[in-house]
This record gives C-alpha cells, sequence and structure tokens, in this order.
C-alpha cells in the first residue's frame, strides 16, 4: 500500500536520476529525452492527482507546469544560439508569473509573523545576486534583472500563503520556491561567472525538486477555490 502511494515519487526520482546521468558527455545525447520527461510526468501526476477540480489554479499551475516544459526545452538547445537562452529565460519568467498569480489566490490578507524580514532578505539576496553577475551579462542585464524580480516575487508571494492554507502545502510549496532560486542562482553563476565542476548536479537536482514540491503542494491545497 505504501510503495504504491509513493509509486510517482520514486518513478520521479529515477528520471531524475536518468537526466543527471544524461548530464554527462557520454550520455548527452539522450537529455533531448531525460529533460523533457521531468515535467511532462509531473503535468501528467498533476493532471490526474487534481481529478475534476478544473478551476483557476487548476489552469494557472497547469500553465506554470508548461511554460517551465517550454523553458526546458529551449535550454537544450542555448548552444547553438544565445536565442534560445533568452526564449527559454522568458519561458520560465511567464512560469515564475503563473506560480505567482496561483500562490497569490491563497494570500494571507493578514501578515503573517516574519513577512517583511523574509521580503527584505531576498529582495537583499537577489540584488546581491544582479549585482555579482551584472558586468558578465551584457546585453542580457536587463533581461536578467527582469527575471530575478519574477522569481523574487514568486518566492514572496509562496512565503505570504503562510496561515491561509494547511501546514505541509505551504510548507512545500515555500521550500520548492527557495530551490528554485537556488537552481538558478546556480546555473546563473555557472554560466555567466566561472564554471562549476558537476553544475549540472547540482542544477537538476535542485531544479528538479522545486517543481515537485511545488505541485506536491499546490495539490496539499484540497479544494482548491475554498
Amino acid at each position: 500500500m505504501q510503495l504504491k502511494k509513493y509509486a510517482f515519487l520514486w518513478g520521479y526520482m529515477l528520471l531524475v536520476l536518468f537526466d543527471l546521468a544524461c548530464g554527462f558527455e557520454e550520455l548527452s545525447g539522450f537529455r533531448i529525452l531525460s529533460k523533457p520527461l521531468l515535467l511532462l510526468s509531473l503535468l501528467a501526476y498533476f493532471v490526474v492527482q487534481a481529478q475534476s477540480r478544473r478551476n483557476t489554479t487548476f489552469y494557472l499551475m497547469f500553465g506554470a507546469l508548461f511554460c517551465s516544459l517550454l523553458g526546458d526545452i529551449f535550454l537544450l538547445f542555448e548552444n547553438r544560439s544565445s536565442l534560445f537562452f533568452t526564449l527559454g529565460l522568458a519561458a520560465f519568467l511567464v512560469a515564475h508569473l503563473l506560480f505567482t498569480l496561483t500562490f497569490i489566490k491563497k494570500w494571507n490578507k493578514k501578515k503573517p509573523s516574519n513577512f517583511w524580514l523574509i521580503s527584505v532578505v531576498l529582495v537583499a539576496y537577489g540584488a546581491l545576486l544582479f549585482y555579482i553577475l551584472k558586468d558578465s551579462l551584457g546585453a542580457l542585464k536587463v533581461p536578467v534583472a527582469v527575471y530575478i524580480l519574477g522569481i523574487l516575487a514568486m518566492v514572496i508571494s509562496a512565503f505570504r500563503r503562510k496561515g491561509y492554507v494547511p501546514k505541509s502545502s505551504f510548507g512545500l510549496v515555500f521550500i520548492g520556491a527557495l530551490f528554485f532560486v537556488l537552481s538558478d542562482s546556480i546555473l546563473a553563476i555557472n554560466k555567466f561567472m566561472v564554471a562549476i565542476p558537476l553544475s549540472h548536479i547540482f542544477i537538476m537536482g535542485t531544479y528538479a525538486t522545486a517543481q515537485y514540491l511545488i505541485t506536491k503542494g499546490i495539490l496539499k491545497q484540497g479544494d482548491f477555490d475554498n
């Protein structure tokens, strides 16, 4: 019974391991299959688990996961042209906007404790990251700045759900959002500043974790619009 309960998680972990393995040069040809499979599996899982709850939250979340899938596909080809990186950045920016709108639907009008402290820390982190990266960004300076603002809005709105949704839902979504920030930070530093050994393991490991936790957390809201 327990095995069936966690069947998707085990399957998802195997897909993550497959993609991490494909990050090595010897298996890089399989990356075009392994990377999209992560979000395709999450999309399918979300649709099945959401069942008949086809309301605004369902479509926002579906859109966020779908845009993430598009971003993953675009970034597979970033070495062929800088256009693909820009398209990937744009797809993930839209994904963060849709995640933010999803979280805002459960916005707690009574400010959770430490809301302003968490917000200031996150904004300070975003500003520091941009300051560190800015001299290496070239023509991408403005797009990256906008992207950082987008992901910060996503994390802050995830925290604002505190006290308005079940604790398990809040915890999964907020931790997932933080993992997203960590993944994008490693990706940015690796791409624009200094090559990080085995960077794909850290980037995809944290990214896959982020997407799973956010998806699971939204499903744990129960009735999306209650």
